[in-house]
Parts: structure tokens; sequence; C-alpha cells
């Protein structure tokens, strides 16, 4: 371990800090334990370390942080999830995915403890906005209260840029059980929004994978759900390796570091199935399933 954190530390001192930036922030996503072994959080806890040599001004979690499904109660899991994120140095932020909320019950122990499943908050002039895009239990959904609090929230936007978090990447067809209707109300409800509020970007986990990464009217969205195994099999035979995303915003814009154990590699070299993936992305107005 000491030898792997010492080439982690080094790759760092080569690879960042290249240009002044005025943010930088953490993208964890599907770092849940197997079913096997549903308190082992060794995944997670690999990227605490990393992310606290990184020392980004955040933490955000796109979902999917218990094992959850199955079981008559999860709150011995969180239990153990609350005790291994105390290890985070900078702030962390969080939204449910499906192993975290997945019945009623478990939407009511979540509440319990994290008392909301989505919000927003400011940074350094920048917006963070966490959205729940699983409600009433179906995967995409985003309900017409939440649109609303997400329409009041993004009036008037008083800041620099703005980051969107999900956990079901409704524009990314590989991600099944996902409505028609959901990744069309996306196209036409959230991201006509999303343009006129200054989003520079949208993140996902969900697919246990990185990318392919899409743009839709200049507007990036990535999916990243690289926390734990298994990780998509096409996407392991590529090379894939479990990962976090590290994101430096600059005056200019911003850049997505892919965080490995040893070592951080570029977006691009992450994106191993840009060309196999290609065909399976949505198209607004062409209604896909």
């Amino acid at each position: 371990m000491k030898k792997s954190l010492s080439i982690f530390t080094l790759t760092l001192i080569l690879s960042l800090f290249l240009q002044a930036e005025t943010l930088r922030f953490a993208v964890l996503s599907d770092t849940n334990p197997p079913f096997l072994n549903q308190k082992d959080f060794s995944q997670l806890e690999w990227m605490c370390q990393r992310v606290n040599i990184l020392k980004p001004d955040l933490v955000i979690h796109t979902g999917d942080m218990i094992y959850g499904y199955g079981l008559k109660s999860t709150r011995p899991q969180w239990e153990r999830y609350l005790q291994v994120i105390k290890c985070f140095e900078p702030p962390y932020h969080q939204i449910p995915g499906n192993h975290d909320i997945f019945n009623q019950r478990s939407r009511q122990i979540y509440l319990d403890i994290f008392k909301k499943t989505y919000y927003s908050f400011d940074h350094k002039n920048y917006h963070f906005v966490l959205l729940n895009n699983l409600e009433d239990g179906q995967w995409g959904k985003i309900g017409v209260e939440q649109l609303q609090w997400l329409e009041e929230d993004l009036k008037n936007p008083r800041w620099e840029g703005a980051f969107v978090f999900v956990h079901i990447p409704v524009w990314d067809l590989k991600a099944r059980n996902v409505r028609l209707e959901w990744r069309e109300f996306w196209f036409e409800k959230i991201h006509p929004l999303l343009l006129r509020s200054r989003v520079r970007a949208v993140f996902a986990g969900h697919t246990h994978r990185f990318g392919p990464t899409r743009i839709y009217d200049g507007l990036i969205y990535y999916v990243a759900g690289g926390g734990n195994t298994p990780l998509h099999k096409d996407y392991v035979r590529a090379g894939g390796r479990n990962f976090f995303m590290l994101v430096e915003v600059t005056e200019n814009g911003f850049r997505v570091n892919v965080v490995l154990e040893d070592r951080i590699i570029s977006e691009e070299e992450a994106d191993l199935l840009k060309e196999a993936f290609e065909p399976y992305y949505f198209k607004p107005g062409n209604h896909q399933k």
C-alpha cells in the first residue's frame, strides 16, 4: 500500500497543477459492497485515501453507496457507511442510487438518516445541483414537485457556472429499465433549463464504466460509475479499472481527470468504449426505445 501511495503521489505531482484552478471537486459513484460481503467498503476506503491526497474542495457521490437490495432493513449498512465516510477530509455530498432506495421502507430509512434526496448548494461562486432521478421507484424519473423545485433553484443564475449530478444516465441507451417517457422528459423539460442556467456538465453513475461522454447542444454529459466491481464487462475487456473523477475548474473551462488506484489519466484515455458504444445514446426527437 505504501508503494502504491508513493507512486500515486508522484503521478499527482507530475499530472496536476499545470494551470491554476479556481475549484476542484471529486465525483464518486457505485461504491456499494458486493452481495456476498455487504460490509466490505474497501473500494470507498481507498478512494478516500486518494481524495485526501488530492485535497479537492468537495466530494460528490452520485449514488449506490450500500448493497441495499433484499434486506429487511438497510440501517446496519448505513451505519457502517457513515463510519467509513468520516475518513473524507473535504465536505462530502451525496444523492441516492437504486441500491440505496429501492422501495418505500428503504426510502424512509434514507430520509430518516439524510433528510433529503435532492438539493443544491453554492461553493466558490459555482452552483451544484444534486437530483434524485429514481422517484416512485422508476429509474430515470424526476417528478413534478422536483421539477418545480429545480426551476426555482435555477432561476436568475448568480453563479459563474453550475454542475448537475444524477444517478441514472437517461441519455445512455445502455442504461436499461428506463422508460422512454423519462428520457424524453429530461430532454424536453430539464435539458433546456440547464442550458439557460450556465450549467457546464452533467455527471451520472450507475452503468459501472467510464463514458462514453456525450455532448448535447454544447453541454457535456458524463457517465462515471467506476466505484466497485463488477465493472461493465466490455469496459473491463477494453482495459478499464475502478476509478473516480477529479474535476478541475478554471477561468477558461474545466478539465476531468480519471483517478485510478495507482495513477491519474485523462478523460480521453478513460473513454475506452467511445466507438463501440457510439450508437447507444438517446437522440431527442427520434423516439428510440
